[in-house]
């Protein structure tokens, strides 16, 4: 299979870089660096609802870009939830390993984020439970819009995180990827605690068995086909350790790339070709419909 990488641009390489992996708090951002249509892509805008309400009994509708694939008959679909920094255009590369793949990549924001509705985004947030129900509104989309596709979750650090926990929570979802996922929001806090003397805030009320990576496949997830965890070896909010532990929940159908010598911001800038072919060894082995 021909390797299609789509190379972020020199701009969004340098912003992502500004990203200390310490720099865990939210960071909204409305207006898009790059879109598809900079790379030529063939790809639609789309418009995703939520089953919660504003506080005018409205909808809140995400935005989104679905990415199509060279090869028409394809049916693999894969979603990809965000980190928390900046908005989905700082997901391009990642979009890339999956149409290298012949995915069609299903991006979308968090509420609060690009063009998606208004939502109150504080930068002393780690998390809102509310991604959690855009993620999972983004798999009803592509289950309802596109019944004959499989659908995947593909996650970065937070998104990493909901992609385990809306994964393991819906059948829908065949197979997970998470990169640097966390375990639990109280081990991130305390650790963050720890490292800097600062306070990390997190949601109030949450269920621990949707947003938690550790509750969330200990009581669910049995349906999953296969989940990929990737970590930098030196991870500090997303340890190497943590990933055995989650990954010791669904021995099975689980696999794990240990990226040596970084951290977890450069797992994938580090060396883009074996995270390709990890990617796609995990689908030569637990991607058949």
């Amino acid at each position: 299979m021909m390797k299609f990488f789509v190379s972020i641009a020199t701009l969004i390489i340098i912003s992502a870089n500004t990203f200390a992996q310490s720099a865990i708090t939210l960071l909204a951002e409305k207006d898009y660096p790059i879109t598809p249509a900079d790379y030529g892509l063939k790809f639609e805008e789309i418009k995703i609802e939520t089953p919660d309400k504003k506080s005018d009994n409205t909808p809140v509708n995400l935005f989104g870009w679905h990415l199509i694939p060279n090869d028409k008959t394809s049916k693999k679909a894969i979603i990809i939830a965000g980190d928390g920094q900046g908005n989905m255009s700082y997901m391009m590369d990642y979009a890339g390993v999956f149409l290298g793949q012949n995915f069609h990549v299903f991006m979308f924001d968090y509420r609060g984020y690009g063009k998606s509705d208004e939502f109150n985004v504080s930068n002393k947030f780690y998390i809102y439970a509310q991604f959690a129900t855009d993620l999972n509104a983004t798999v009803d989309f592509v289950k309802k819009y596109y019944a004959t596709y499989s659908i995947d979750v593909f996650g970065k650090g937070i998104g990493g995180g909901l992609a385990l926990g809306v994964g393991a929570n819906s059948p829908k979802v065949y197979r997970v990827i998470a990169d640097s996922p966390y375990t639990t929001l109280e081990t991130v806090e305390k650790r963050y605690a720890t490292k800097t003397g600062g306070k990390l805030f997190m949601p109030i009320a949450y269920d621990k068995a949707l947003i938690e990576p550790i509750n969330a496949l200990t009581e669910k997830g049995d349906h999953l086909r296969g989940i990929l965890l990737i970590v930098g070896a030196n991870g500090e909010y997303s340890t190497p350790a943590d990933i055995d532990a989650i990954a010791a929940l669904k021995k099975k159908v689980t696999i794990i790339y240990t990226v040596p010598g970084v951290t977890n911001d450069q797992t994938y800038m580090s060396n883009k070709d074996v995270y390709f072919n990890t990617v796609k060894s995990f689908y030569d082995k637990y991607g058949g419909l």
